[in-house]
């Protein structure tokens, strides 16, 4: 009656949870009377039975709760505790659905998702996060331990139930094929930052990433030469240093006579803005 699940529950529903001390049998006569009574009349009453199951057991204790404990006279009050309880003030107040009950004796905790795959850790399973919630780099889960088929991702601020998420399906997941993520104006679909990006007919991108172009565009500003050989179309390498019409790099495929002819014509030509010898 400890463990989290159950404090966290109690709490939500606004009931207050009072333990007894340990090994204090004492502070909770009530009960301990109960076992009394179901042991020694109970239990008594099925030693002649070789065999109890599950089931005969639940029959057994339903009826003679139902039929002789509610019923008999207890000997101090004078009345049938079913009688008694009758009488007594209404304190009781409407119970809360199942769902609701199932949702609120959980216990919450904060997980990691991977931006791989989509998915967190639970308890050694790996649970999928909806595609709209992948910008959570640390969602907020609420689970029962003994009860791993229902899971739910939840506000980390107000506890509101967001949606429930299901383990990961590896046989699904292992299929190349995926999904576009639709964008949130109904678009075409949103890359792995969450950006908009248009549908392209037969899974190509529109050109150049937008971030190469950029960088092209840098570059060509600071106004630096090549740092490779370019060649023509003919796959000769232009020794005057012009970039041919096909604009490719091919240092090399340039033979060796291109780069002796190159250096052979460099040395006859007068360096710039040397004078010349006197005669």
């Amino acid at each position: 009656m400890i463990a989290r699940e159950t404090t966290e529950g109690l709490g939500r529903l606004a009931v207050l949870h009072r333990t007894t001390l340990p090994y204090s049998p004492y502070q909770n006569g009530k009960q301990e009377n109960f076992w009394a009574q179901l042991e020694g009349r109970l239990l008594a009453m099925m030693e002649g039975q070789r065999e109890i199951s599950l089931a005969l057991l639940n029959e057994a204790t339903q009826a003679w709760v139902e039929v002789e404990y509610h019923r008999r006279v207890h000997s101090e009050t004078g009345q049938a505790p079913l009688e008694r309880a009758l009488q007594g003030p209404e304190v009781g107040r409407p119970s809360p659905e199942s769902a609701d009950l199932r949702f609120a004796f959980t216990t919450t905790q904060i997980r990691t998702q991977r931006r791989s795959d989509g998915t967190c850790s639970l308890d050694g399973r790996r649970f999928e996060i909806p595609s709209r919630y992948r910008t959570l780099s640390r969602p907020t889960l609420r689970f029962a331990a003994w009860d791993l088929t229902h899971v739910w991702l939840v506000d980390e601020r107000t506890g509101a139930a967001l949606c429930r998420i299901f383990p990961l399906d590896r046989a699904r997941n292992a299929d190349g094929r995926r999904r576009s993520i639709p964008s949130r104006d109904g678009g075409g679909g949103a890359d792995s930052q969450g950006r908009n990006r248009e549908p392209v007919p037969g899974g190509g991108e529109p050109g150049l990433a937008p971030l190469l172009r950029q960088l092209m565009a840098d570059y060509a500003a600071t106004g630096l030469p090549p740092a490779y050989l370019p060649k023509d179309d003919l796959g000769t390498v232009g020794v005057t240093g012009e970039i041919g019409a096909s604009g490719a790099i091919g240092a090399a495929d340039a033979t060796d006579a291109d780069f002796r002819a190159a250096s052979a014509r460099s040395h006859d030509e007068d360096p710039p803005n040397q004078p010349k010898e006197m005669e």
